[in-house]
């Protein structure tokens, strides 16, 4: 099946696409679009009407962690009604009480819903800034968005996105940057700490877990709010739902998006504790907030957690990639490699993360890049994907890494 071409019928009268090219389709050789995926493969087509099928190892940066168009969320689609101003569907209050659960305390916990995973964590840093005033605290290496806030509170990445034209550095002054391993020794003037378990767009990297818990203990014990932005490392990508319950930590806000509805809705949730949301007078509505397609999609995936055992999945995903992360760390193919759960990063040394990117496309499997630079490659099989077809991208993969 890898790389499997065949000719089509060309789009009509040759024409050249009118979409945009500021996309990151770019960043590989040739324009594709997609006509088709099932689990963990994808169907795609060039402007010549060529086609090409790929093993997703990228998860659509992790939104689709429970496999392309996975039958089980088709109900989603079945909602009894779009839109309805200030009025949630019911699917709202089982996902939000499901939440809060899987936090631990629930009935101290609160959701509040909204649109793709930067608005998220805008929304909580505007909670915990209404508790405490001050700046932000964040950790070098995160990611965690790419509005003028958000943009402002990331440190990777900043470089190649469209937004950075000048307006984040006016949020500059309002946040202060934490190096790996560093505690302030004063947290006088700082509102919140936000902060990824796993790094996503820096490469896959993970805080190191003595330090972590000493860092938020100590931001806790200040009277700072703690927020975990688990919007790409929770939901099991990298083998537990939550990485900061896990840890035994107990974040005042975390945030989730992405694969809480599987990739079929950009809906977030805001589950904070409900002292940091006692704001009379304010508060936060959109058009989307109470859309049924998004509460919907992510009651189903709430549901298939319940009734799968996906701790297994995530298991045998990993046991599927250990052998390719014993091979490059062995044999001196690349350094700095984590095996995360059922997810796998390295920093290629032989050759440059964005060849090896394109070489992997070209052989039929997709793979994506990470890191400050774009110099690490990360590896996110859907948890669904049989173990066959993955040991199959696992040696494409390989063998674009040892090719010449």
């Amino acid at each position: 099946m890898v790389g499997f071409v065949h000719p089509v019928v060309p789009s009509a009268n040759g024409r050249t696409t009118c979409l945009s090219e500021l996309d990151e389709g770019g960043t590989l050789k040739e324009r594709w679009t997609l006509v088709t995926a099932d689990n963990a493969t994808l169907f795609l087509q060039n402007r010549d009407g060529r086609r090409h099928g790929c093993i997703d190892l990228m998860s659509a940066y992790a939104a689709v962690n429970f496999g392309h168009r996975n039958p089980a969320f088709r109900s989603a689609f079945d909602a009894a009604h779009d839109l309805v101003g200030p009025f949630p569907g019911p699917a709202a209050e089982e996902v939000a009480r499901w939440l809060c659960a899987q936090l631990g305390e629930p009935a101290r916990r609160r959701v509040l819903f909204q649109i793709g995973g930067s608005f998220a964590v805008a929304t909580a840093v505007a909670l915990a800034r209404r508790a405490r005033s001050g700046r932000v605290a964040v950790i070098e290496g995160s990611f965690h968005g790419l509005g003028v806030d958000t943009g402002a509170f990331s440190s990777v990445q900043r470089e190649f996105s469209l937004q950075d034209t000048g307006f984040t550095e006016l949020v500059d002054g309002q946040v202060v940057r934490l190096a790996h391993g560093e505690i302030p020794q004063s947290w006088g003037g700082i509102s919140c700490l936000l902060y990824e378990p796993v790094q996503g767009a820096n490469g896959y990297v993970p805080l190191e877990p003595a330090w972590l818990k000493k860092l938020t203990s100590a931001a806790a014990a200040s009277g700072v709010v703690t927020i975990s932005d688990e919007i790409q490392c929770g939901f099991f990508r990298h083998g537990v739902l939550s990485p900061a319950t896990e840890l035994g930590l107990d974040p005042d806000i975390a945030l989730y998006s992405k694969s809480l509805t599987n990739g079929i809705y950009p809906l977030s949730a805001v589950v904070y504790k409900e002292s940091i949301g006692r704001h009379s007078g304010v508060f936060l509505a959109h058009t989307f907030q109470t859309s049924a397609l998004g509460t919907a999609a992510a009651q189903v995936v709430i549901r298939y957690i319940e009734t799968h055992d996906i701790a297994t999945l995530a298991k045998q995903t990993e046991d599927g990639l250990r052998d390719l992360a014993w091979k490059l760390t062995g044999e001196g193919h690349a350094r700095d490699v984590f095996l995360t759960g059922p997810t796998l990063s390295f920093e290629p040394i032989h050759i440059s993360s964005a060849e090896l990117v394109q070489r992997a496309f070209d052989r039929g499997v997709l793979i994506f890049r990470g890191g400050a630079r774009g110099q690490r490659i990360r590896i996110a099989p859907p948890l669904t994907i049989p173990a066959s077809q993955l040991s199959e991208a696992a040696e494409v993969v390989w063998s674009a890494i040892t090719a010449g």
